[in-house]
């Protein structure tokens, strides 16, 4: 899925992480790579998660709890240790049972990765429709 959005500009997202790049995450070459890369993605979309989604809640007949079903990452820039990155986040699509969310790394040179990731909402082993209870307050969520 291609979203209709600019992911590389700050303005789309409402949701904000900053990290420390770590020696770690560089390999031989002294680039971040690709793993600390997935690695930021998945802090943004576990603070958003927290943050925002579960604060959302949901109604007691509305069984909510989200996987992660796929994940895509665009690499536009290298980046390097050491540094300070800001992971934003934004819900750019609901499904009948999955959320879609995008992300952008950026550092002082602008951002160098987007990513979008498909979540399942899975509860008891099997896949299940958001709720309407649910769905109304994540429609609030999305861009205008």
């Amino acid at each position: 899925m291609t979203p209709d959005f600019d992911l590389t500009d700050p303005l789309l997202y409402d949701h904000w992480v900053d990290e420390n790049v770590r020696f770690s995450d560089t390999d031989q070459a002294g680039h971040v790579n690709n793993t600390a890369i997935t690695k930021y993605v998945e802090s943004g979309r576990l603070h958003f998660d927290f943050d925002v989604l579960k604060s959302a809640g949901t109604g007691v007949d509305e069984p909510f709890g989200l996987i992660l079903a796929s994940l895509t990452v665009n690499y536009l820039q290298e980046s390097y240790f050491p540094g300070k990155l800001r992971i934003g986040t934004r819900l750019i699509r609901i499904g009948n049972s999955s959320l879609t969310t995008a992300h952008g790394l950026f550092r002082e040179t602008g951002c160098f990765a987007t990513s979008t990731c498909v979540m399942v909402n899975k509860v008891g082993g099997a896949s299940r429709p958001l709720g309407p209870h649910m769905r109304a307050r994540l429609q609030r969520l999305l861009p205008s």
